[in-house]
């Protein structure tokens, strides 16, 4: 990590829904401020298509940044079934 990615907000654990919610918006703030990239072929769905009419976008999503200065890799990962997921640093 290098310093303008050391102190990227990470989260261990989603206790509710708009935990990911939070945390898809942030991604979305580091990504459009252009200091991350998104990494669409590591991705399950676009950022903003994470919610459909019908509830979730999917089961499972993956959502992977990289950081444009260093090339770290960071991995948000939910599973809208079960209730959990995280953002941390590296894949998966």
């Amino acid at each position: 990590m290098c310093d303008y990615c050391h102190n990227i907000q990470k989260w261990k654990s989603f206790n509710a829904p708009r935990d990911y919610l939070a945390c898809i918006e942030y991604i979305r703030h580091l990504v459009a401020n252009g200091g991350f990239e998104l990494l669409e072929e590591e991705s399950t769905c676009p950022l903003n298509q994470v919610k459909t009419e019908d509830g979730w976008a999917d089961e499972i999503m993956v959502h992977m940044i990289r950081c444009k200065h260093c090339g770290q890799v960071f991995t948000c990962v939910v599973n809208t079934y079960r209730g959990s997921g995280s953002f941390k640093k590296g894949k998966g």
